[in-house]
């Protein structure tokens, strides 16, 4: 009896190689969404320091303030649209590798099923063998 082969053995190689894929590419996004949440972060630190200035200020002062401030919440604004975006990507790659497990793991479970299959045929094949020995010598030996 020739060797065990998983006749998808290649379809099983693609999907976990895709997977690993995935995987990489999930972290990357997930590097990307942490690093738009650390930006965000430090927006509103700036504003908040903003907001904490006081003592008398010139209408110019007061002017560049608000124009400041008015700046400040729309990089807030836009960075909230960054990390809402990096979020999607985020689920959406994660999405995409429990799919991609599925997958894989669909077609080992056929792997290791087949494989079963074909140690019990061997074991099957094997006793055999050995009962023909044992019934060949069993024979010779009444004959003698």
């Amino acid at each position: 009896m020739a060797g065990f082969r998983f006749s998808l053995e290649r379809v099983r190689s693609y999907k976990a190689s895709l997977e690993e894929q995935l995987k990489l590419q999930l972290a990357a996004a997930r590097r990307r969404q942490e690093e738009e949440e650390k930006r965000l972060e430090h927006y509103r630190r700036l504003r908040t320091c903003r907001q904490a200035l006081q003592g008398e200020l010139t209408a110019g002062d007061l002017l560049q303030e608000a124009a400041l401030l008015e700046a400040l919440d729309s990089r807030i604004a836009g960075q909230q649209e960054k990390v809402a975006r990096a979020r999607l990507a985020v689920r959406e790659k994660c999405d995409q590798v429990q799919v991609a497990m599925r997958e894989r793991k669909v077609l080992d479970r056929l792997r290791d099923r087949q494989l079963a299959i074909y140690r019990y045929d061997l074991a099957r094949e094997e006793q055999k063998q050995i009962d023909e020995a044992a019934g060949s010598r069993c024979h010779r030996c009444s004959g003698e």
